[in-house]
């Protein structure tokens, strides 16, 4: 098509959406986050068909096409991509499009096929398959201990400087179990971040009191820069979960992914100790 008959398309396409899809000035045309938004569920409604027909041809024999993946950033440098070498080898022919973030992302508007996410998820809208799940410690560094004390039990811990991590549902409210059931405490601090290893080196440097994922702070703990506090009591485990959109068909690309991080997970942090 001639560059005016495209321009005519646009225009008539936006007349009839009645909103911009494109920014226009004299030198550049950019999309707007409607165009962007419409360009997603565009392509995501060609995906379902090239996904149909690859089905009902039985095209789904090899895996192909390119998959945008969306992980948890420092879980994912420890955990996820070393799995994903694995996983190329596997399947040269497909594509992997990564993005790592610990924000909970908007898989329609940001046209992402697969999220890795570690605890509840905000959105009901999405499909959530678990895939692993992580045990967690209330930690301290000795040298904060040290100037401040040992909690006995978790209500202790609002006389304490505690260390919060954004990303999660609920920051300052802590769930744990116990011999006699189920408790939660509500906490405060000077600090709160948006990255997991921030929060370990935080809690390394003595600023305060945290609860961590084993997987996280193990190597701490083993080298001694770390102490579980509060034995008696178990922060809940976080599950893993792989998140897609819903559609007719599960994509084979996405399919292949989730099972092959299950059963990374499953060899690689079981054998986690502390």
């Amino acid at each position: 098509m001639s560059p005016s008959s495209v321009s005519k398309h646009i225009t008539a396409l936006e007349k009839r959406l009645g909103t911009q899809l494109l920014g226009r000035t004299t030198r550049q045309l950019n999309p707007t986050d409607a165009g962007c938004e419409y360009y997603n569920y565009c392509n995501q409604m060609l995906e379902e068909l090239s996904e149909v027909e690859a089905s009902v041809s039985r095209y789904q024999v090899e895996a192909s096409g390119t998959l945008r993946l969306s992980i948890p950033a420092t879980f994912g440098e420890l955990h996820i991509i070393p799995a994903l070498w694995v996983f190329h080898k596997k399947y040269p022919e497909m594509s992997i499009d990564l993005a790592m973030d610990d924000r909970e992302v908007d898989l329609i508007r940001e046209g992402i096929d697969l999220a890795i996410q570690i605890g509840p998820l905000a959105d009901s809208s999405m499909v959530a398959r678990k895939i692993g799940s992580t045990d967690r410690l209330f930690v301290a560094s000795p040298e904060y201990l040290a100037k401040h004390g040992e909690p006995e039990t978790p209500a202790d811990l609002e006389q304490h400087n505690c260390i919060t991590l954004s990303s999660m549902m609920t920051p300052s409210e802590w769930q744990y179990t116990f011999r006699k059931g189920k408790g939660k405490v509500q906490v405060s601090g000077s600090l709160t971040v948006n990255n997991p290893a921030a929060l370990r080196e935080a809690v390394i440097a003595g600023v305060g009191l945290a609860v961590a994922p084993v997987w996280l702070i193990h190597e701490g703990i083993q080298q001694g820069k770390l102490k579980v506090i509060l034995k008696d009591y178990v922060p809940v485990a976080l599950d893993i979960n792989a998140v897609y959109r819903k559609r007719l068909y599960v994509q084979q690309k996405v399919v292949l992914m989730i099972d092959h991080l299950r059963e990374t997970f499953k060899r690689t942090l079981k054998k986690i100790k502390v």
